[in-house]
């Protein structure tokens, strides 16, 4: 699916990430369910290499190098959903407003100017990522969206 979107706030990049996020909780449910939450590394010296293991000591992969069992250990299911945790707070910490409200008129003071993240707004009604803040940019990022050169025009690739 590929949305664009000119000219103006994509308030649909925070439905985007949300649902990512949602995919990505269902994932990490799915393995705890079928294989267990916390995974750690062991040596096999039977195939010289390394494997990951759940704390019950069902194999999760085997046949690695140190760095592939650290990198996979790492991000079991216990990792990925408090991942998701943070994710939801950081989207909740930066919610969007159809105002672009000026400091210099007191808290809540509305100018009819656009669009912009609530948290991070630029009263002259030309925020940075076309009303997402860096902080939204950068989450959507780490979720795969792709924006390639794109200055006047979002991409989202999913």
């Amino acid at each position: 699916m590929i949305t664009v979107t000119e000219w103006d706030v994509t308030p649909g990049l925070h439905e985007w990430i949300t649902e990512e996020i949602k995919l990505r909780e269902q994932t990490a449910r799915s393995a705890d369910k079928e294989i267990g939450r916390a995974w750690e590394t062991r040596w096999d010296a039977r195939t010289d290499s390394f494997e990951v293991v759940t704390e019950s000591g069902l194999v999760v992969a085997g046949g690695l190098s140190p760095g592939v069992a650290g990198h996979i250990a790492g991000n079991d299911s216990a990792a990925m959903l408090r991942r998701c945790a943070a994710d939801r707070k950081i989207l909740a910490a930066h919610p969007y407003t159809t105002q672009v409200i000026n400091p210099g008129y007191g808290p809540h003071s509305a100018v009819s100017a656009g669009f912009g993240c609530e948290t991070c707004h630029d009263w002259d009604g030309v925020p940075e990522g076309r009303g997402n803040c860096p902080t939204i940019l950068a989450l959507a990022e780490a979720y795969g969206r792709d924006d390639e050169d794109n200055a006047d025009v979002e991409v989202i690739r999913g």
